[in-house]
């Protein structure tokens, strides 16, 4: 929470800047900024690929780049350094999530969240079933695309909830989060075993050499950041060579960032007042903490102390989430999107791979959710709260169909070799995302109107 005006002592210029700049601060602090920027990015590169830009931004996403030390080089495509490399970043803010909800979140209690693992396990069962049989009678490049429809875009479907507000219970955003959540782990465990091929055991021996060496760092308390990203780093190339998906570096080492603080909370609550209190006693109302060195250290107490009483896995997680969601994800969507559009609904109907991924994430993500709450809760594993109603699971269920980030990655992986079946892929996500975008909200909207 910014000080009072009361308390500031600002720069000449400081405050006409912040009366520009505080819209945008409040736009990125916001729930639904990272779904309103992947939306524009998607948008972007849609009218791109369908313009007479569309040249330039196929040459923009071939681009290649490298880096060379002498007779070392690695080349790759712009593209492929965001989908191989900067989406690490992703996927290692998305294992701390997972981190933290299962330490200490809404997945800590196994009877708690029972109707959530029921929700998750429809949720990425039946959209690929329901590829898998719409795709029955096409080739073996086609069923490699059974995993596409098994994510959910969090930042989509909670976008939504977030511009709904009050109209959907709180506990609706609760359940979506984990239930997005553990999507994520099942598509994170699809890519990592199903989408990685031609395994190098000496480079995935390196791989595993590294990540014993983050589980020591945290098993003997180191809480630095500087050994975490060597290690780190080494991780993703070894796995990167290795043939297994460079983003599971992200995940794995999000999994040994240390969820233990320094010291418990009982030591901000003692030290905290202590140093108040000499800081009162040393203050002198002429001077400035600049100008006084006993207070700067005083100061400097006070954020070492907050610093101890934090796990790693939260401030790392504060640290990068804006620069992942409101960055690195949107450039992802821009490079990626991008398909040329058929040029009528009969053309759409011609390919089975689109039609196979559209239907998965909304027919199959809707019955898969739904069906499996419904039995979870007969036979007596989980229990739906009390604000909550089937027509808000059917609500969610579908918002849960958004696949956007997570299925366009996996698509880029299904069909790398194929561009034909990516660009059908696309345009199924595209399709099916938007239905089941706007069903879902309109279930979540009547379901509001029935609750009154």
């Amino acid at each position: 929470m910014p000080p009072s005006d009361d308390y500031r002592n600002p720069a000449p210029l400081e405050k006409p800047v912040e009366k520009l700049l505080t819209p945008l601060e409040r736009f990125v602090k916001s729930q639904t900024s990272s779904g309103i920027l992947l939306a524009l990015a998607v948008t972007l590169a849609l009218f791109l690929a369908n313009s007479s830009y569309a040249d330039v931004y196929t040459t923009l996403k071939h681009l290649s780049l490298s880096i060379s030390l002498g007779d070392w080089a690695v080349s790759m495509s712009l593209r492929h350094w965001i989908n191989d490399g900067l989406m690490v970043f992703f996927f290692f803010l998305l294992g701390l999530e997972i981190k933290r909800e299962v330490l200490a979140g809404e997945l800590r209690d196994v009877r708690q969240s029972g109707l959530v693992f029921c929700m998750a396990a429809g949720g990425m069962i039946f959209p690929a079933v329901v590829y898998l049989t719409v795709n029955g009678i096409t080739g073996a490049d086609a069923l490699r695309g059974w995993g596409i429809p098994m994510a959910t875009d969090t930042a989509f479907a909670l976008g939504i909830l977030a511009a709904l507000g009050a109209r959907v219970p709180h506990v609706a955003l609760v359940i979506l989060s984990a239930l997005a959540i553990v999507d994520d782990i099942g598509a994170v465990l699809v890519i990592s075993i199903f989408y990685s091929e031609g395994i190098v055991l000496g480079d995935l021996y390196s791989a595993a050499a590294c990540y014993f060496g983050l589980i020591v760092l945290n098993l003997t308390g180191h809480r630095r950041p500087p050994l975490y990203i060597l290690l780190g780093v080494a991780l993703w190339w070894f796995v990167l060579q290795s043939g297994v998906h460079a983003t599971t570096a992200g995940i794995l080492t999000a999994l040994a960032v240390p969820a233990r603080p320094y010291a418990s909370k009982e030591l901000f609550k003692k030290r905290l007042p202590r140093i108040i209190q000499r800081f009162k006693k040393a203050d002198d109302p002429e001077q400035s903490v600049l100008e006084t060195q006993e207070q700067e250290q005083m100061v400097d107490e006070v954020r070492q102390v907050a610093d101890s009483t934090l796990a790693p896995l939260q401030r790392w997680e504060t640290s990068i989430s804006t620069t992942v969601m409101l960055m690195i994800v949107p450039v992802f969507a821009f490079l990626n999107a991008g398909v040329a559009l058929p040029g009528s609904a009969e053309a759409l109907l011609e390919s089975p791979v689109s039609i196979a991924v559209a239907a998965g994430l909304v027919v199959g993500k809707g019955v898969g959710i739904v069906s499996f709450a419904w039995f979870g809760i007969r036979l007596g594993i989980g229990t739906l709260p009390k604000d909550l109603n089937f027509h808000h699971v059917t609500g969610l269920a579908l918002l849960a169909g958004i696949g956007f980030t997570m299925s366009l990655f996996i698509s880029s992986l299904a069909f790398e070799q194929t561009e034909a079946l990516q660009d059908d892929a696309k345009i199924g996500i595209l399709v099916g995302s938007l239905a089941a975008a706007i069903i879902g909200t309109t279930m979540l909207l009547v379901a509001n109107q029935k609750a009154k």
